[in-house]
């Protein structure tokens, strides 16, 4: 296992973290206002358009070789189409069908299928602090869905809706896991930038008679804010953060902070929206807040295996 070699200690890149979690806790509110005039695929084409300009933008001012091996772009093609592409695809019409929170607790096990393919492909042992700090959390956005208004509703269409959204959390975990086992000799925003520019290309193509047949001219300024936003800080800038983070302290720990979005987002939606919010999601929110810091204390043990390890190489 390779865990040992990422940072156990809360520190810059969990801020970071915390931050895309933030503005992906956002989007669900900004997406809502756009998507009540877009189409969705031209939605999700516009945005990671968006995306992969800003994406450029960065690596053309942080580096002066944006060239890729043969092997490293199949993998960034990979990358593109079926992590990024068959995702958001999936996410889409999964949300379309099914209530934002069945979405939000299916999504939820992320982090635990993470855990779970890491430590099949043997890239990092989850410690006994992070699976209980992951359960903690999972408990905390059940609390959170089960306290919203309305409860949650299951039919033909929402159970469509539930397997898309799995099949979402399925593909967003391979995306985290490829990070860290296909690209580890090539700069985080160079996986980014490629691989969502391959994503770009894919929605434009298998979105192209959306598009054509769009009305541009109807959509209002708050629809095309949303799509900016959306564009320039979920896919250009958070997408680069979170593979940072997976790069630096590993894809379980960093998948963890997908659990904040739907409380980020029932919090926006009371203060933007004037959407109603229970003390039982209250109650949600802290415990995936507790789950993250449970998640991040240092293992005692890790560290006496640590010290252990060079007191030996000493």
């Amino acid at each position: 296992m390779e865990n040992s070699q990422y940072s156990n200690a809360f520190g810059t890149t969990d801020v970071l973290l915390v931050l895309v979690t933030t503005i992906w806790g956002l989007n669900y509110v900004v997406s809502k206002i756009s998507l009540s005039e877009m189409n969705p695929m031209v939605f999700n084409s516009l945005r990671f358009i968006i995306g992969a300009v800003i994406c450029w933008i960065i690596l053309l001012f942080r580096e002066t070789n944006f060239m890729v091996s043969k092997r490293e772009l199949f993998h960034l093609f990979i990358m593109g189409i079926v992590a990024h592409g068959i995702n958001q695809v999936a996410f889409v019409y999964g949300v379309s069908k099914t209530s934002a929170s069945t979405a939000s607790l299916i999504l939820a096990a992320t982090p635990m299928c993470v855990a779970f393919l890491a430590g099949l492909l043997k890239l990092e042992k989850a410690s006994r602090k992070t699976i209980i700090g992951i359960v903690i959390s999972f408990g905390g956005v059940a609390l959170v869905v089960m306290g919203a208004v309305g409860g949650i509703g299951i039919n033909v269409e929402s159970s469509i809706g539930n397997i898309l959204i799995v099949i979402a959390t399925l593909f967003w975990s391979l995306y985290t896991i490829m990070i860290r086992l296909y690209f580890k000799d090539i700069s985080i925003v160079k996986v980014t930038t490629y691989s969502m520019t391959i994503t770009a290309i894919f929605f434009s193509l298998i979105s192209s008679r959306q598009i054509m047949a769009a009305n541009w001219l109807a959509y209002s300024g708050a629809a095309w804010a949303g799509v900016i936003y959306s564009g320039v800080f979920v896919f250009g800038i958070s997408y680069t953060l979170w593979n940072i983070g997976v790069r630096k302290v590993g894809p379980t720990r960093t998948s963890i902070y997908a659990n904040l979005p739907p409380f980020v987002s029932i919090l926006t939606g009371r203060l933007v929206l004037g959407e109603m919010i229970t003390k039982t999601q209250i109650m949600g929110g802290l415990f995936i807040i507790f789950g993250l810091i449970y998640a991040n204390q240092k293992n005692p043990t890790d560290q006496l295996e640590k010290g252990q390890h060079k007191l030996f190489k000493g």
